[in-house]
């Protein structure tokens, strides 16, 4: 029963804009003259009513409705016109065409829920922009000591990074994602475990390891650096938007994504942190702040792998982690990146 009565609610309110648009008309002379007389195109007629509108004897939503009127009047049918005509009407439709396809539709263009059930025109042709989202990344690093990855001094599942920042990513084409620019703004922080009770010290201008006059707890020392990084790749990914006709939405179908390129960083803290037990057996947590010798700039490549919102990253730093050491160490890690 209340369908019923909806149903006539929403039949009388239809019933009651026509014969509001049909008083508008019969009030307007020149909308009037138009309609009447079947000698001028759909085109000629809606100038008549676009005319109504800049002199302000009508509203813009009234020349909607009454163009949607004339539309039902007049359908056109090429088969009705003599042979010499149809030449004129495929331009005239033709032109119709291309000032659609110049007009520049934005997604999401029905103001409220009614609008989607009275059929509101959207566009249907799937475009690309940026797209920005947070992400999380986080794994195993250690360091190349003069370009040999194997046999460091560090802890290779000790030492270890996490990340964190925004990332977005522009397509090169509006109507193609599948080639873009990748770039963001974060923090890294990297990692160093060191192993048989050493921690780290100074020599000098050098950063070295030395054995502890402590009893480190679980024999290791930890040293964090944190950096600053901008990234920037290019990207690459056969993730897609198509036009779901039953809903009359968009949807994403997800595809792989990798991607080749570099980052820049600057180093914003240093420190290490060392635990131990006291002679009073107390235990001490200790954080040791300072500059380190470390390289206040920090730069390299990256590459990753899977889906848009999981992959697996890899990355190296083409400048030693400290500045005046006589042996190079760059640091490297591998590790998962999620996009939130």
């Amino acid at each position: 029963m209340k369908k019923l009565l909806c149903f006539a609610v929403f039949a009388f309110g239809m019933s009651v804009q026509a014969q509001n648009i049909d008083s508008v008309i019969e009030k307007n002379v020149a909308i009037k003259t138009a309609q009447a007389n079947e000698d001028l195109t759909l085109s000629e007629k809606i100038k008549v009513v676009n005319d109504q509108v800049d002199n302000g004897r009508i509203t813009k939503d009234q020349a909607y409705q009454i163009i949607t009127k004339f539309s039902n009047e007049q359908p056109v049918y090429v088969q009705d016109y003599p042979a010499e005509d149809v030449v004129a009407v495929v331009e005239e439709v033709e032109e119709v065409d291309a000032a659609d396809e110049n007009y520049d539709y934005d997604w999401g263009k029905e103001t409220s829920p009614f609008d989607f059930a009275m059929g509101v025109q959207m566009d249907t042709v799937v475009k690309y922009g940026t797209k920005t989202t947070p992400y999380l990344a986080f794994g195993v690093g250690n360091v190349a000591t003069d370009g040999a990855f194997a046999n460091s001094e560090f802890g290779y599942m000790r030492s270890n990074y996490f990340e964190w920042g925004v990332a977005a990513r522009t397509p090169f084409s509006k109507t193609n994602n599948k080639w873009g620019i990748r770039y963001g703004l974060g923090f890294k922080y990297n990692g160093l475990a060191t192993t048989q009770n050493q921690e780290f010290a100074l020599a000098g201008n050098q950063t070295v390891t030395a054995p502890s006059a402590k009893e480190l707890r679980k024999n290791y020392a930890y040293f964090r650096n944190t950096y600053v990084t901008i990234p920037i790749s290019l990207d690459f990914t056969t993730t897609s938007k198509v036009y779901n006709e039953a809903n009359r939405r968009f949807t994403t179908k997800e595809g792989i994504n990798f991607g080749i390129g570099g980052y820049v960083g600057y180093n914003i803290n240093s420190k290490q942190f060392i635990r131990y037990e006291n002679a009073d057996g107390y235990k001490v947590s200790e954080q040791q702040k300072g500059d380190w010798n470390v390289n206040d700039f920090q730069y390299g490549l990256t590459a990753y792998a899977g889906k848009d919102h999981f992959k697996v990253v890899l990355k190296y730093d083409l400048s030693p982690v400290f500045s005046n050491n006589v042996v190079d160490q760059n640091y490297w890690s591998i590790g998962l990146q999620l996009g939130l």
